[in-house]
């Protein structure tokens, strides 16, 4: 059995944001206990779209927690020294040609910088 919405109960709307308001959702959890989570949100669909997105946000930061600091190390600089080795192999004799290195840098950037925005908590009082 997965979590279930049991209620859902308005509170208010936002005082610093006009179209933001805030629930109350009741959650059955797998277990069969209860809990009250506040939500907020343009409408009751974002708003649980909202404590969706932070239980899944949740999951993961248990299990990349649990990753040592040094892996996360290795991995930048093993990437990063990857990234250097195929530009040397694929540009000519004598000649560093840096479109592959500042293609591979603009990849990483991107994809640290989404990871970033992805994993920011979004149910957070307006």
């Amino acid at each position: 059995m997965k979590r279930k919405v049991i209620n859902v109960t308005y509170r208010k709307d936002s005082s610093t944001f006009e179209d933001w308001m805030k629930y109350e959702i009741e959650i059955m959890n797998e277990d069969g206990t209860t809990e009250k989570i506040p939500a907020y949100g343009k409408d009751l669909q974002d708003a649980l779209s909202r404590v969706v997105h932070d239980s899944k946000v949740q999951q993961i930061e248990k299990r990349t927690k649990r990753i040592p600091e040094i892996i996360w190390i290795a991995l930048w600089f093993g990437y990063m020294i990857g990234l250097v080795e195929l530009t040397w192999m694929i540009s000519p004799y004598d000649k560093f040609d840096g479109i592959f290195f500042l293609g591979g840098m603009f990849v990483l950037t991107f994809g640290v910088l989404w990871a970033k925005k992805w994993f920011r908590m979004r149910n957070i009082d307006k």
